[in-house]
């Protein structure tokens, strides 16, 4: 019978192995969410300034200071970048109105980041 010890290391190895695995499929888009960039990035903005501010500002707010910004990931041929929290969105091409058609995805554009929800509206 082999001692204890040993047992415990070709367990720590397999759980490493296990996690690299894990960790490479995550960086390279391996999993089927996130790994297509949708079509507009749907951001919290407060409204007068458009200056993007937290999401959870979006989701309660009923004083329509804050509301949902739809950014396309292309106007033209020129790709449009999502501004960080706390900057303003200088694009062009963005609405208030969600789109009737394309993928949306809250945050970012997809394949690097977003968590892939669809909702909100404003």
């Amino acid at each position: 019978m082999p001692p204890s010890g040993r047992r415990l290391r070709s367990a720590t190895v397999a759980a490493a192995t296990t996690l690299s695995l894990a960790c490479a499929l995550a960086a390279c888009g391996g999993g089927s969410k996130g790994s297509k960039k949708s079509d507009y990035s749907e951001v919290c903005v407060h409204r007068q300034s458009m200056m993007r501010v937290a999401d959870n500002l979006c989701l309660t707010d009923r004083t329509n200071v804050y509301s949902w910004y739809y950014i396309p990931r292309k106007t033209g041929k020129q790709e449009n970048a999502v501004p960080s929290e706390g900057s303003s969105y200088t694009g062009t091409g963005g609405t208030f109105t969600r789109p009737n058609s394309g993928s949306v995805t809250r945050g970012g554009f997809g394949g690097s980041g977003g968590d892939g929800s669809s909702g909100g509206g404003g």
